[in-house]
């Protein structure tokens, strides 16, 4: 029996550093089995019967041979838990997923020193987490804290469709009914909208029930007309949605050629505005577009009244259904100087402090390899799939991902996280899903696009042929990190300056007031509510991080 158990260990032990040598990792990262015991805190998550025997981490700990002891933290009244725990001086040696924010991380990390710098670590061990940085310039100054350290590593989850979410859709039954071609450029643009309005577009023999166009500023996704509209005047990354409040996107914050500002600032958005008032005074704008929501939106459209909306996908019909099939995307159009733009996100794929190690932890050096390994390819799809050759396996021969490439694997197991299972941890996790992860799924190439299963590939068409050529990533301010002190200065400011730029725009886009005679007087309001003094602050952190 000892010569057996013996020989069971040494193919354990080969199969593990075969593992480790396929991967590049520096694993085992102890010789013997559950030779080193890392405590790790974790979310209880209803989708995951048990942490102790759950398939991934039973493979994490065969590869890393790390015994790990769960603490686990309830998701109801999550924060509230994490920070009893962190106030308590007895903690565990490192947390992964457990909802850290980033005040808890300059509170906890950087001002009162309770988790360790990971820097020499990355530096000496690093594998993975050297992949994200190579593979996504500017993560490393991420998630660099204002001291210079680094204190968590981030996930990388990267939705490339959502990268440039603001889509628009307009009805190609509408334009097939009155012999109308696909509209390039805003005077197109009216003039199509217009013709929605006076000929019948639906065909019901009622002329005064479209609606040439609509959307929502109460809820759904990229769903306010103006996004798009004033993007073909000038760059313009202001969401007027009632639920933006504090982020740079209710501001319309942005940089330029180094400088922090604002599109209120270029003279382009009077004839922006002026073009939205405009359709909006001869009823080519849907009134009710300021003040409906989702639901309201479904149903105009379900009974066949809308000609064109704004949104990250068709959300304001039924997936699939007759009316669903209705619209095609809307190219981002030209405007009357030749300007147009895309709004995008491209800083959304990678952070979080998804692993941080406490700073009296004996084994963090230990329990920094384990972590680093879930950037693995294989790590992330057990972490996030389950186990290989049940929910998911190498792909068929000749099969072909969404991106058209060919497929990086294939779905055995419907993916879900609600009902419990024990064979991945949903989502809980480290993980590197890149857009090759995620578009690596296989689809087939004869996929109907309008149907349920062809909407990942619809996006992905769309993305990539009609909104990503006219994407300005390097416009967008990256995330950027403020002392408790800024963040509560500017949120006196963000308070005064959001209902008030929102009702503002709201009321020149609907000719309420003048746009040559008002918006001057408006922007200095605004200034005098503290614009500028926000834009310094913004200046400020973008100077000390990324210049």
């Amino acid at each position: 029996m000892r010569k057996l158990a013996c020989l069971a260990l040494a193919a354990v032990l080969l199969a593990t550093s075969a593992a480790a040598a396929a991967t590049g990792y520096d694993l085992p990262v102890t010789d013997a089995p559950g030779g080193v015991t890392v405590r790790l805190a974790v979310t209880d998550m209803p989708g995951i019967e048990d942490w102790e025997t759950n398939e991934f981490v039973k493979w994490w700990e065969e590869q890393t041979n790390v015994d790990f002891e769960f603490e686990l933290i309830p998701l109801e009244g999550r924060a509230e838990k994490l920070g009893l725990i962190l106030a308590s001086g007895n903690y565990p040696d490192a947390f992964m997923s457990v909802g850290l924010s980033d005040a808890m991380m300059t509170r906890y990390g950087v001002t009162e020193g309770m988790f360790r710098p990971l820097n020499d670590l990355i530096e000496e061990y690093g594998v993975g987490i050297k992949k994200v940085f190579e593979s996504y310039p500017g993560s490393e100054g991420l998630i660099t804290q204002l001291d210079g350290n680094i204190y968590s590593l981030p996930t990388v989850n990267e939705c490339y469709h959502c990268t440039v979410p603001e889509k628009f859709w307009i009805n190609k039954a509408w334009l097939e009914n009155l012999g109308l071609e696909t509209p390039t450029t805003t005077d197109e643009l009216y003039e199509v909208l217009k013709a929605f309005k006076e000929n019948d577009a639906n065909g019901n023999g009622d002329p005064d029930d479209e609606i040439p166009l609509t959307g929502t500023y109460i809820d759904g996704w990229g769903s306010t007309p103006d996004m798009f509209l004033m993007s073909a005047f000038t760059f313009y990354p202001l969401y007027l949605d009632v639920r933006q409040t504090t982020g740079q996107l209710a501001f319309g914050l942005y940089v330029e050629d180094g400088e922090v500002t604002v599109p209120f600032y270029k003279p382009e958005i009077k004839d922006g505005l002026k073009y939205i008032a405009k359709l909006y005074k001869e009823g080519l704008v849907y009134p009710g577009t300021f003040t409906q929501n989702l639901n309201t939106l479904t149903a105009l459209t379900e009974s066949g009244q809308v000609g064109a909306s704004p949104s990250g996908y068709i959300m304001f019909a039924e997936m699939g259904g007759e009316k669903y099939r209705e619209f095609e995307a809307l190219t981002p159009i030209e405007g009357p100087n030749g300007f147009r733009s895309q709004n995008s996100y491209p800083h959304d794929s990678v952070g979080g402090h998804y692993f941080f190690v406490s700073a009296e932890s004996e084994v963090a050096e230990e329990a920094f390899k384990a972590a680093d390994l879930l950037y693995d390819f294989e790590a992330s799809m057990r972490a996030y799939y389950g186990v290989k050759g049940v929910d998911w396996d190498d792909p068929d021969e000749g099969a072909v991902g969404i991106n058209g490439l060919p497929a990086l694997y294939k779905i055995l197991t419907p993916w879900q996280e609600t009902k419990p299972q024990n064979q991945h941890v949903v989502q809980m996790s480290i993980t590197y899903r890149d857009a090759a992860f995620r578009l690596g799924e296989p689809s087939d190439p004869s996929i109907d696009l309008y149907a349920p299963d062809g909407l990942e590939t619809l996006l992905y068409k769309v993305s990539a042929e009609q909104y990503r050529p006219y994407a300005t990533d390097e416009k967008i301010i990256p995330p950027l990190k403020f002392t408790d002190e800024e963040v509560n200065a500017m949120s006196v400011i963000k308070t005064e300056l959001a209902s008030g730029i929102r009702e503002g725009m709201t009321t020149f886009m609907t000719g309420e007031k003048d746009v040559d005679t008002e918006f001057d007087g408006w922007v200095k309001e605004l200034q005098s509510k503290g614009l500028d003094t926000l834009i310094g602050y913004y200046q400020s952190a973008y100077d000390a991080q990324y210049k």
